[in-house]
């Protein structure tokens, strides 16, 4: 049961899973919702145009419980799925959780819990990510960011909320900001439609933090985050349209841009992508060369901060599962993956 006695107790949250090809992971990605300490939730399956066994997974999660609905799209990206899932979410509150990410039991609690204690300026609530693999191992985290209050011009920076898995948020913020950005697939820029919603909602509203590691986001080879060129484009387009109605935030973004070019060179030489690691590296030299000594320094003593937690990260075996094992109700469990 949860532990939170305030107004927001019964309140619901609606909680989007965008799913495209799913199958190998969508069953344990909705375990984890469905697991959570707070119950009074719906879960919002949106089928992205799927060629596999989404729908049957799907379907055996609907029979297991109520709170599990589906609907079907043709494909049109993350971003218009969960955008339809939004549209059709009852929820006072909403999240949204890819298809391949985890839960800990009590993160919509201990988000509800933070909404609480902020008060009404508040509109997103985010927490820390762990790094997983494919089997859910635990192989690293974010670091444990404690961003909180107003905060447009940090989050210029970068997506402090790492993963689309992440947020809560009021319902009236989500909206009133317009949703997703759907147009930056059709241009080319697919990638930081979550990190264009947040800045939309910071330049509106507060946001918080709950400072626990609640998220598992799984980081996949060939997945969008690896496509450095596309995420560098789309990070243009996404700084091109708010530097036109917020002018003096043109050095931060600048930054930001440079510390995502670094970020995905360390991904890169990870990967064994050197050519790509070469031209994020020679790119991240041009920008600091506009951004004065200093900002030099600062880069480079970051550089330095990521290759060395690369290198501690790297060295690691994988620790533990993200997620203690799971306790459904009779102990029995959702569904098996090879249900139709």
């Amino acid at each position: 049961m949860a532990r939170s006695q305030g107004v927001l107790t019964n309140k619901l949250v609606s909680i989007v899973v965008p799913a495209f090809n799913a199958a190998d992971t969508i069953h344990e990605t909705v375990a984890s919702a469905l697991n959570q300490t707070y119950r009074n939730i719906e879960i919002i399956i949106v089928d992205d145009g799927s060629s596999d066994l989404t729908k049957s997974i799907a379907a055996a999660l609907m029979r297991y419980d109520s709170r599990v609905r589906y609907i079907y799209k043709q494909n049109g990206g993350v971003a218009s799925a969960r955008n339809r899932g939004i549209a059709d979410a009852q929820g006072d509150f909403i999240a949204t959780l890819d298809a391949d990410d985890l839960w800990h039991p009590t993160k919509l609690e201990r988000q509800l819990e933070r909404f609480e204690a902020s008060g009404p300026e508040t509109a997103l609530v985010y927490a820390w990510c762990c790094w997983i693999d494919d089997d859910g191992n635990v192989t690293g985290s974010a670091p444990p960011i404690r961003q909180e209050g107003t905060i447009l011009a940090q989050m210029c920076l970068g997506n402090i909320v790492i993963s689309g898995s992440n947020a809560l948020i009021r319902r009236e913020a989500l909206v009133g900001a317009g949703g997703f950005d759907e147009s930056l697939r059709s241009r080319g820029g697919q990638g930081c439609e979550d990190w264009k919603l947040y800045l939309q909602i910071a330049e509106r509203h507060e946001i918080a933090v709950v400072p626990e590691y609640l998220i598992g986001y799984r980081i996949s080879p060939g997945s969008m985050s690896d496509d450095f060129r596309q995420m560098m484009r789309s990070r243009r387009m996404v700084e091109i349209e708010f530097n036109q109605t917020h002018p003096e935030l043109a050095g931060q973004f600048a930054r930001g841009e440079a510390i995502l070019a670094c970020s995905l060179a360390l991904r890169a030489i990870e990967q064994g992508h050197f050519h790509d690691a070469l031209e994020l590296i020679t790119k991240l030299s041009r920008s600091t060369l506009q951004t004065g000594t200093a900002s030099v320094m600062w880069l480079l003593a970051g550089l330095t901060r990521r290759v060395l937690r690369w290198v501690q990260t790297s060295a690691r075996t994988p620790s533990s599962k993200f997620l203690p094992a799971p306790q459904h109700r009779n102990d029995q469990t959702p569904c098996s993956r090879s249900s139709n």
